[in-house]
């Protein structure tokens, strides 16, 4: 047998298995690797929320929760406007494509927040990453967080720096698109430029003020690219991490809080493509958000300089403006490091109808938080109406209670643990079939399965398998489970464990009571010889390609009648 018929046999089950088909003038992608390279159901191809976790931020109220299990569909917005998805399947800004019908409308929609959390990923091959986001007019609202799994650092951000551009979006399309807000554009970042590959990671839509197009709809999440993907300069994601001033120095005082002069200390957030937002000015030893001519439609954040909480527990603020929309105008106290709201306050109680310059003072107790970690205060500004802006006069730690009347009012409950997402047991076996038939390939190209003993490749993958709950070995192992991904890679590893006689001591594909798959008495395979090898392997990938068919025709066939 010819050496390129043979690679191309064994390629046969990695080509089938992780394929996208995509709409016009859409490219196809391979969302093979898994654990722990791929997050789980990037493309939300389920239909559902399999492989996220949902977290709320505004009191926990049902009518506030973002992310709605009606918003995973297929159609349109607004009636016939193309979303761009990726497959049959994406997450929209509404429940159908009529925004007067479904169970969550527009209006519903933007007013709710939260916060959605993938499955982690481990940062892998050429270290890049894509997704499609649409929405999220405003990055300082409405944007795509991605964090370390280990400690949630946050080490990039991305807005949606194309939100409504039709031109672009027709581009993009291929056909004319008269409707772009919620029209989701492809993007691509190399994640390795910010981290090292080998880190785990994982990703969350943030969507965390209300109105203003603080919306997202997103598809086809794609954590891992052997190389790096072709795309062009109009696709680049733009890294939008805050920047903290006094990071890793701070004390326990906030630096130019009275703003005497200017806005030394302090930082304005990032619009989508890397600019400032501009419109936070200082005046008169005020700090204003409706600067540069922006008026009541700026809108934006503005960040103070890292501090700690040893003893001075409380902040005082004088505040004035809009802060009757207290959605959309409201104070945070995020962690420096992973950027994670930890407390959010607005409006006093007695002054929920306040739209004024008049100056009201409002203590904030932080005294629940780490005296060991570095904060940082934001001042967000998200309304566009009539008084829709955000003044600070002071603001300073102290240690001395105010009369119980000056609390501004906590936003609770509010949890920020952001725990991973529990995978089934099927989804963590077939994950990690489709890895290690990626992760495989090009040895089996090469004809060369030997060398994964001394370049690591195979002490990888043993690795990953040793991860898997005990319940996904059991499945993975058992002779009766027909799961495509595990077929194909339990095939492919019973040739390369007996072909090759330097990965036959890491017999390591077990059970959680340490039986191996199609071992011996002794736990090994034996060694076998080559070409009644490759004749065996023209049944077993030629069966494998056929299961794989059926199996994606049946999910065709299934995924039409729903």
């Amino acid at each position: 047998m010819k050496k390129s018929l043979l690679a191309a046999l064994i390629m046969v089950p990695a080509v089938i298995v992780g394929i996208n088909i995509s709409g016009p003038k859409q490219e196809s992608q391979v969302e093979a690797a898994y654990a722990p390279y791929q997050i789980v159901n990037g493309g939300f191809e389920t239909g559902d929320f399999t492989g996220w976790s949902k977290y709320y931020i505004w009191k926990n109220e049902d009518g506030m929760k973002a992310f709605d299990d009606s918003l995973i569909h297929g159609n349109t917005y607004f009636g016939s406007n193309p979303y761009n998805k990726d497959g049959s399947y994406q997450l929209g800004i509404t429940s159908l494509a009529d925004s007067g019908s479904g169970t969550i409308k527009w209006d519903q929609s933007a007013e709710r927040m939260g916060y959605l959390r993938s499955s982690n990923f481990t940062l892998g091959g050429s270290g890049w990453i894509s997704f499609r986001m649409g929405g999220a007019r405003f990055a300082s609202f409405a944007y795509i967080s991605v964090r370390k799994s280990a400690d949630d650092t946050e080490v990039a951000r991305f807005g949606n720096r194309w939100y409504n551009d039709t031109d672009r979006a027709t581009t993009v399309y291929g056909s004319s698109i008269s409707n772009a807000e919620a029209f989701m554009f492809p993007y691509y970042f190399n994640l390795s430029t910010v981290v090292a590959l080998g880190t785990g990671l994982y990703i969350m839509l943030c969507d965390t003020s209300a109105l203003s197009w603080s919306v997202i709809s997103a598809d086809n999440f794609v954590t891992y690219y052997a190389t790096a993907p072709s795309h062009e300069d109009d696709d680049m994601a733009y890294n939008i991490i805050p920047s903290i001033s006094g990071a890793g120095s701070g004390t326990n005082t906030i630096p130019n809080g009275g703003f005497d002069s200017n806005l030394n200390n302090w930082s304005i957030g990032l619009k989508a493509d890397g600019t400032s937002e501009g419109n936070w000015v200082q005046d008169s030893g005020h700090a204003l958000s409706n600067g540069n001519g922006t008026g009541d439609g700026g809108i934006g954040c503005l960040r103070s300089s890292a501090f700690i909480l040893t003893d001075n527990k409380y902040v005082k603020v004088d505040w004035a403006g809009g802060i009757a929309y207290d959605k959309r105008i409201f104070m945070s106290i995020k962690e420096v490091g992973t950027n994670i709201e930890k407390l959010r306050f607005v409006r006093r109680d007695n002054l929920s109808d306040e739209k004024s310059s008049n100056y009201n003072n409002h203590l904030l107790d932080t005294s629940g938080l780490s005296a060991s970690k570095e904060y940082y205060i934001e001042f967000a500004d998200n309304s566009d109406e009539g008084w829709g802006v955000n003044f600070v006069n002071t603001v300073e730690l102290t240690a001395t209670y105010s009369p119980s009347g000056d609390y501004a009012v906590l936003i609770t409950p509010f949890d920020s643990t952001f725990a991973a997402p529990t995978l089934t047991t099927q989804q963590e076996a077939t994950g990690y079939g489709a890895d290690f038939i990626n992760e495989t390939g090009s040895y089996c190209t090469a004809l060369d399965g030997g060398a994964m003993a001394t370049d690591g490749k195979w002490t990888t993958l043993s690795s990953n398998y040793a991860s898997l709950s005990d319940a996904a070995k059991n499945y993975f192992v058992d002779a009766g489970t027909t799961d495509p991904n595990v077929v194909a890679a339990r095939d492919r590893y019973v040739f390369l464990i007996g072909k090759y006689s330097a990965l036959h001591d890491n017999n390591f594909m077990k059970n959680s009571a340490g039986v191996v798959y199609h071992a011996t008495s002794n736990n090994n395979l034996p060694l076998v010889d080559a070409e009644k090898m490759t004749s065996a392997l023209i049944f077993i990938v030629s069966a494998t390609a056929l299961a794989c068919v059926s199996y994606i025709v049946f999910r065709k066939k299934k995924e039409q009648r729903s």
